[in-house]
This record gives structure tokens, sequence and C-alpha cells, in this order.
């Protein structure tokens, strides 16, 4: 298991948690996905496959986190900045961070 730098466990599939007002943190993002891109690329021209048979094939999910802006609840009067599924509300706009896996991409 592992450990982000507050002592939060994550998941095996975490990167890292990247600030979107950061254009550096950006471009890390953006590095990561071609280096997953070229990296499906070897997996497919070398033929790669799983125990399963399957092909074998990755990819980058950026999930938003820290609401930048909240709205009122309609229903209780509250701020909130979250869905009731836990999804940022405006999507990756109002995201303040956000955090990057790769994780299995499945080839039915």
């Amino acid at each position: 298991m592992k450990f982000d730098k507050n002592g939060k466990p994550r998941t095996d599939a975490y990167v890292g948690t990247f600030s979107t007002q950061c254009a550096g943190d950006m471009l890390e993002i953006e590095t990561i996905k071609d280096l997953v891109k070229d990296m499906n690329k070897e997996l497919k021209y070398y033929g790669a496959t799983d125990k399963r048979g399957s092909d074998l094939r990755f990819r980058v999910c950026v999930k938003a986190r820290k609401p930048i802006n909240k709205v009122v609840n309609r229903r209780t009067g509250n701020m909130i900045g979250h869905t009731g599924h836990g999804d940022v509300i405006g999507g990756m706009a109002n995201a303040a961070a956000v955090d990057v896996y790769i994780q299995r991409r499945h080839c039915w």
C-alpha cells in the first residue's frame, strides 16, 4: 500500500496530487500521459498479454479535487462543493487540485 506525503493511504495506481494553477504541474501531467501512450504503443507492438490472454494496456485517470467555488444546496442552504457521488461540482474547471492515477485499461 502507498502513502502520500501527508501519510494518507493510497491505492497502488496513485501517481500524485497536482495543482491546476501551476503550469509546471500541468506539464508534468501531460508528460505522464505521453509516457503511458508510448508504453501502450510498445505493449501493442510486442503483443503483451495478461494471464487470460487479454491485451495489456494502461490509462491515465485524472480526478478533480478541492473545489474552488462552492454552490448553495437548494434543499439545505449549506455551501457544497461535491456531488453526492464525491465529484467536484463544475468539473475540472472548478478544481484547485487533481489526483492522477495510472490504471489498467481492459480491452474487451
